[in-house]
């Protein structure tokens, strides 16, 4: 099948003008993952998605096998030999991109199931959900074995000790599993090493970056376990006779001043809640996680002296203390919180305006791997940002620099800064007030926290080739596979507003690079995609041996897998809409 890119542009010709927008991930309408529109129309297009700003260049849908003719005026032989040097095409179409493409525009194939099937398949019993219920479960199963023995054998089995060193150890899975270095690590066994393995293999280990079940599980554990606690503390001091010491009123207090707080948490760290109220989400996590810790110490403490005091024989407090599993478990878990933040540093930046919409900061003071992100902040307690990572490509070769030519423009390409050189950078776009302010004026300093983290990017290199999406912004993270991995086999869609004046030619000249046949949708003239829908049937293509002519060689082979990195509402019906038609597809969490 011939490529519908055969439209020949005057490169001279200047590129319209549009509205320059907001760079940031946009947003789908769409509440329900259900609700999405199966018809060949469903995209749609608004009178705010037509803002043209000027006269668009021909955009007549292409016929299999055939070359549109040029309305430049140029000779014959001209453009012949403009052909023969490169393909210069039309950047963004005003058509329908499944039309542009040349791709099936009837309504996708049915759902798997019936929709209860689809819900507990892919929604309710997502990886990640199942992850969280065998942390919860396997708490669950452990008070329950706890009260058959005390039925069984008709005396306490469990007492507030073992409870509190359950307490500590929930709350230390909870805080390993979100260590960076525990995180990468699992990313080089599942989602590095793993691609060795069978396909059927790959699309489990690929499900790694839904780890975050255990964090979440263990957290709601220890708090269930922590009321479990307070009951049977509650019941042994109001067992023993005499009056309620000053030892054992502070620690009733601490005890359900601690149990109010967790309640608090995870109240804020409701998947709904979190997204209405992120800020404050964040700064009950951060403030009142400290706040529990350093009350956890001080109960530990307490109960130490009151076992030390009423002791018989007498032993002294470090020898409760060192005996006391709660304590230990404790201690690590301090250390886990207080490791990331003995590795913040104030870091030397060079800021590279690409628009007034989006800036890219460069740093120099390590390399890093493609799908990490790192975490910046100009106010360490108040707020930190987490930024996919691009490393500085490789330095080009005097072939490259003097034969290759821009599939946009036909002039010399533009390469990303820095190629070449140690370091890496990250694209800010305008997404809200913190990122605005960075924007607006660019720091020459900025700090980060911890080791750069590999996120669900990276399970992209475990398929070949493999459809990567990004919308708005959330291009930048797929830029590390681009650059690190060019001769790695994708296919790329892209949707955005003004992806040229946003993000400049050079971001632009790496994706027609690395996949020459790149769908890039420009929102401002298209409207909003139907990204399910494009997506697919790129992937029924590959598997159909159908290929653009210009893609490249390596790439001419059924598509494995999908990742796409976009906002939650987006990025849940892709997945969604892909895996419940047998696509395997991953995308970031949210809730985790």
């Amino acid at each position: 099948m011939a490529s519908p890119y055969s439209q020949e542009l005057n490169p001279a010709e200047p590129t319209p003008a549009h509205p320059a927008a907001q760079s940031e991930v946009f947003v789908d309408e769409v509440d329900d993952c259900e609700s999405e529109d199966e018809s060949d129309d469903s995209i749609r297009q608004s009178n705010s998605d037509l803002e043209s700003g000027g006269t668009t260049v021909a955009n007549t849908p292409y016929v299999a096998g055939s070359h549109a003719s040029s309305s430049s005026g140029l000779s014959d032989s001209k453009k012949h030999n403009e052909k023969a040097a490169v393909r210069v095409r039309q950047l963004v179409p005003d058509i329908d991109p499944l039309v542009y493409h040349g791709l099936d525009a009837s309504p996708l194939p049915p759902k798997k199931g019936n929709r209860l099937y689809r819900y507990l398949r892919w929604n309710f019993g997502s990886v990640y959900r199942r992850i969280f219920c065998l942390a919860f479960l396997g708490n669950a199963a452990a008070v329950l074995w706890f009260i058959i023995r005390c039925g069984i054998e008709n005396r306490p089995i469990l007492t507030y000790q073992q409870a509190a060193t359950a307490v500590t150890a929930n709350l230390l899975m909870a805080l390993v599993v979100r260590n960076e270095h525990v995180v990468n690590g699992m990313f080089w066994v599942f989602g590095t090493w793993a691609r060795v393995l069978p396909f059927w293999a790959r699309t489990l280990c690929a499900k790694i970056y839904s780890y975050g079940g255990l964090h979440s599980g263990g957290a709601v554990a220890a708090t269930f376990w922590y009321i479990i606690y307070l009951v049977l503390l509650t019941i042994d001091f109001r067992s023993q006779e005499g009056p309620l010491d000053a030892i054992r009123g502070y620690i009733y207090l601490f005890g359900y001043s601690i149990i109010a707080m967790l309640v608090t948490m995870l109240i804020f760290a409701h998947p709904r809640i979190r997204v209405l109220m992120h800020n404050s989400f964040e700064n009950t996590h951060r403030f009142m996680g400290w706040t529990v810790i350093g009350l956890f110490w001080a109960q530990i403490m307490l109960e130490t002296a009151d076992s030390s005091n009423k002791s018989s024989p007498h032993h002294s407090f470090g020898y409760f203390l060192v005996r006391n599993a709660a304590w230990w478990m404790l201690l690590f878990t301090t250390l886990l919180i207080a490791y990331p933040w003995s590795r913040m540093r104030l870091r030397n930046v060079e800021a590279e305006v690409l628009s007034p919409h989006c800036v890219k900061l460069n740093f120099d003071y390590r390399d890093v791997y493609f799908g990490q992100a790192v975490r910046l902040t100009d106010a360490p307690l108040k707020e930190t940002h987490a930024f996919g990572v691009i490393p500085h490509p490789l330095a080009p070769t005097a072939a490259e620099l003097a034969g290759e030519k821009s599939a946009i423009t036909g002039e010399p390409v533009q390469r990303l800064s820095h190629g070449g050189d140690k370091g890496f950078s990250v694209i800010v776009s305008h997404a809200g007030d913190w990122t605005r302010k960075i924007i607006d004026h660019p720091p020459k300093q900025i700090y980060t926290r911890g080791t750069p983290q590999f996120g669900v990017m990276r399970c992209a290199g475990l398929f070949s080739p493999v459809i990567v999406i990004g919308t708005g912004s959330g291009i930048a993270p797929c830029l590390s596979l681009f650059t690190q991995r060019p001769d790695h086999p994708v296919r790329i869609i892209w949707s955005t507003p003004n992806p040229l004046q946003t993000f400049g030619r050079s971001l632009l000249d790496l994706i027609y690079k690395t996949d020459p046949a790149a769908v890039v949708i420009d929102t401002r003239k298209t409207g909003r995609p139907d990204l399910v829908k494009v997506t697919y049937r790129i992937w029924e293509q590959s598997r159909n041996g159908i290929f653009p002519e210009e893609l490249k060689p390596e790439a001419r082979r059924p598509c494995e897998a999908v990742v796409i990195i976009s906002n939650q509402k987006v990025t849940e019906k892709v997945v969604y809409g892909l895996e419940s038609r047998g696509v395997p597809a991953y995308g970031a969490l949210f809730d985790s």
